[in-house]
């Protein structure tokens, strides 16, 4: 009985810090978006964004939504998101929204989204507020949802 003990608790060691990693990994990928990103709205001539936690708390349920399959990929309920959004931001004026789909790093997404003019569009918008949301499927497959805001102030 002690042995199986023993191999249950290595089991779990050894398993912990891999799923702590993930966790780690998907919030550094959304902070090197936004790095990335900004540093391409700085070299356009164009206001940098700031995190909003009220827009980082729904891009990351769309995500996951889209990652359980509970919705199709795609931006499904847009407009329920930025309605919630709206009623914790100060003067919100317009909003959207860039989503993608197994793409391996920041990098790779947001050139992704440079190269196609709808995502674009959104990227060169007149925002000032983001939030970022990147979460991983069963089988290790990334979903990323970036939304955008104009508005005065950020949450409330």
């Amino acid at each position: 009985m002690n042995l199986r003990c023993c191999v249950i608790l290595m089991i779990t060691f050894i398993t912990l810090p891999f799923s702590l990693q993930a966790a780690e990994s998907e919030a550094a990928i959304e902070q090197e978006i936004l790095l990335q990103i900004n540093h391409y709205r700085q070299a356009h001539g164009l206001g940098t964004l700031r995190m909003n936690p009220v827009m980082t708390r729904e891009a990351r349920q769309h995500s996951l939504d889209m990652a359980n399959h509970k919705i199709p990929f795609g931006h499904q309920y847009f407009s329920d998101r930025i309605k919630r959004i709206y009623k914790q931001v100060t003067l919100p004026m317009g909003g959207a929204e860039n989503v993608a789909y197994n793409y391996k790093t920041a990098s790779i997404v947001v050139n992704g989204w440079l190269k196609s003019p709808g995502h674009k569009r959104n990227i060169d918008g007149k925002y000032n507020l983001t939030g970022i949301g990147v979460v991983r499927d069963k089988q290790g497959k990334l979903y990323y949802t970036q939304m955008f805001l104009r508005a005065d102030d950020q949450a409330k």
